[in-house]
């Protein structure tokens, strides 16, 4: 799912080679007016979790499947010169474009709902979501800035889902998803670097098309046929599908086609050579972000793994 919404005061070991396998499936995630892909303009953004972490997990373990969703990125995307920098939890942090750091926290209660603050109302997201990217942008058609991101920040969806480590051993069920939050996050982060999903939950804006031109096809189509047709297959084992089964791992590992997508966001010659960890002081980030002069737009994505959990438990026999 995807959508866009106007933003109040604030919405990955190895050695790999410099070439990939061609690319068949990436999608770029676009501006709303003019459909502009967005973009960074630094070369690097640092991701620090909230330090009130999710309850059913220990917060060692949290900070290491964070790291390991990190390199799942960096180790493979040589050909991009965007990188991700991880920094230890801190103190509760707010998700909001104005620090220029890239926050990860976990939303528990009972509902799936950014809570009231900076200045902006309560946002409540789509329950079927377990986690929703927020990515800051510049949307002012016909300026040098447009698509320009800002900020994205990453909101996980314990409401709903039980966060665990598929693999270990896991804890008993309490009702909500079991989820691997290496798979969600990996996913997640795809988005935070300006890809957006590799096939359609609903319409799409005609520009809105993969890298060969060709528009999306739905998720459901390519789940239907993807044993029939490689090229459908290919696209659902990419990280950025939109949808997956319960306890997926598939999406831990970024796949050819994410991995291009990413050195079209952010390719290796064009590297700003500016990395600079956001300041603490009041005043945010001292990167050169551009001088939006108005607040950016906000878009929302998020992943269904609900939805097809949802799903399969309907195509299980009684």
């Amino acid at each position: 799912m995807r959508s866009i919404t106007a933003l109040w005061s604030v919405a990955f070991a190895g050695v790999f080679s410099l070439c990939v396998a061609p690319s068949f499936g990436f999608v770029r995630s676009r501006t709303a007016d003019s459909c502009n892909p967005i973009f960074w303009r630094q070369s690097c953004v640092y991701i620090q979790p909230d330090s009130a972490f999710v309850p059913d997990m220990a917060g060692a373990d949290v900070e290491r499947i964070i790291q390991k969703s990190v390199t799942n990125w960096t180790a493979r995307t040589t050909g991009s010169f965007f990188k991700l920098n991880y920094l230890p939890a801190s103190d509760p942090k707010s998700v909001t474009y104005k620090d220029h750091l890239s926050v990860v926290v976990f939303r528990s209660g009972t509902k799936f709902c950014r809570p009231a603050s900076d200045g902006s109302m309560q946002v409540c997201y789509d329950p079927s979501a377990a986690a929703v990217t927020t990515v800051s942008y510049i949307n002012k058609k016909g300026d040098p800035d447009d698509g320009l991101i800002v900020d994205a920040d990453i909101e996980f969806n314990a409401v709903n889902n039980q966060f665990v480590e598929i693999g270990k051993s896991l804890p008993a069920s309490d009702g909500r998803n079991q989820t691997d939050l290496e798979n969600t996050l990996t996913h997640e982060l795809g988005h935070l670097m300006g890809l957006d999903h590799t096939c359609r939950l609903s319409a799409d804006p005609a520009c809105l098309t993969d890298d060969q031109g060709q528009p999306r096809q739905t998720c459901d189509a390519i789940d239907r046929g993807r044993l029939l047709n490689p090229a459908y297959q290919t696209i659902y084992v990419t990280s950025m599908f939109a949808i997956a089964p319960q306890k997926d791992i598939e999406k831990r590992t970024p796949k050819a086609d994410d991995i291009n997508g990413v050195a079209a966001v952010s390719p290796i010659a064009n590297d700003p050579k500016v990395c600079e960890q956001p300041s603490t002081v009041a005043t945010g980030c001292k990167c050169d972000m551009g001088n939006t002069g108005q607040p950016p737009m906000t878009a929302l994505f998020t992943m269904g793994i609900a939805l097809l959990a949802t799903l399969r438990r309907r195509r299980q026999p009684s």
